[in-house]
């Protein structure tokens, strides 16, 4: 029987589109990935990738195979599991990363369902700032819920919504510009600070500053609100804690830099096998929307 470990390096070569990332994606030697397609042609006396070609192409026999070899693993994935439940097992830790933009109570009932159908295992909630990706990637969380603008091919990704972000200012910051925040433009907010929080990740680096303006750091969203509410500078912040004061008049909404809304992603790393706790969330996306 041919090695399941074989099949998985064929169809991640698929999935990514050169040996090179599959390699990097199964954390294996490249060599060993064209290794384990060698090995399987040579089992059934086939050519399952056309090598002339810059990238990998699938031959006429190797896009007969691929849809086999996936339902195949699908199965060994699904039994895995199946054994895993049946002998009781749960993992002792579970380790989420959730953005600091994602609001916690949407998290609250899960978590709850969580303790009572896992009471052995343990929950580290890690709230990351821009860092989301990475954390995945290091392996340093399981699971992990942020906002993306792209997806990357290492990782597993299921939409949970979008989330808006208004630019926002207090009218004591504006003055007499706040009457027409419509009106205001690059040079006119640059006079001000832009507030902005600090990536909990030392190598990830902050985005969707303003060159032109000062930079006031923070550390996490709920110090950048009250600092903004206080009128000492501006920047962007998730609807969903904003709302009641733009309503209120505490907050302007500015539309000077345009509308900025990110798909909102539940995340785990590709090919890496989560314990009954962490499938219970995996499996059960709509519980965070």
């Amino acid at each position: 029987m041919i090695d399941l470990t074989h099949l998985n390096a064929i169809a991640t070569i698929c999935d990514t589109g050169s040996f090179q990332l599959a390699s990097e994606k199964l954390n294996k030697a490249r060599s060993a990935v064209s290794y384990s397609v060698k090995q399987v042609e040579e089992r059934f006396q086939i050519q399952i990738f056309d090598r002339s070609t810059y990238r990998p192409t699938l031959t006429p026999d190797g896009k007969a195979l691929l849809p086999q070899i996936r339902l195949l693993l699908s199965r060994a994935g699904q039994f895995d599991e199946f054994v895993q439940d049946l002998k009781g097992e749960g993992e002792i830790d579970l380790r989420l990363g959730v953005s600091s933009n994602f609001p916690i109570r949407r998290l609250t009932g899960l978590l709850k369902g969580l303790k009572q159908d896992f009471p052995i295992t343990t929950v580290h909630l890690n709230i990351e700032t821009a860092s989301g990706e990475r954390q995945v990637m290091a392996g340093n969380v399981d699971i992990a819920i942020f906002a993306a603008p792209s997806q990357s091919p290492f990782l597993d990704y299921q939409q949970i919504g979008q989330m808006e972000f208004p630019l926002v200012a207090a009218p004591s910051l504006l003055g007499a510009e706040s009457e027409w925040p419509g009106a205001l433009t690059k040079p006119d907010l640059a006079r001000f600070p832009q507030v902005v929080v600090k990536s909990s990740d030392e190598k990830a680096p902050d985005t969707g500053l303003m060159d032109e303006a000062q930079k006031w750091y923070v550390t996490d969203m709920t110090a950048k609100k009250e600092l903004i509410l206080e009128g000492l500078g501006w920047g962007r912040l998730p609807a969903h804690m904003v709302e009641q004061e733009i309503n209120r008049g505490q907050l302007l909404r500015l539309p000077l830099l345009g509308d900025f809304t990110l798909p909102l992603y539940l995340v785990k790393r590709a090919n890496h096998p989560l314990g009954p706790a962490g499938r219970s969330i995996w499996r059960s996306p709509q519980d965070l929307q």
